[in-house]
């Protein structure tokens, strides 16, 4: 839970910041939309993963 509100907490407020990801394929993406932010953050560790899909899918219902 921690790692995803890690990423998305630099981008709230008046002085957020972007965030640069790369999904792989095609140029980086730069965003400061929270839920774009945190659906495309995946952990290895099985039950952190859980978390951060709880987290997941609170951002995107209240975006």
């Amino acid at each position: 839970v921690d790692t995803v509100a890690n990423a998305v907490k630099v981008t709230l407020g008046p002085r957020g910041r972007n965030v640069v990801f790369d999904k792989g394929f095609g140029g980086p993406t730069i965003t400061n939309d929270g839920a774009t932010i945190a659906k495309e953050i995946t952990l290895k560790d099985k039950f952190e993963n859980m978390g951060a899909e709880i987290v997941k899918e609170v951002a995107n219902k209240t975006n």
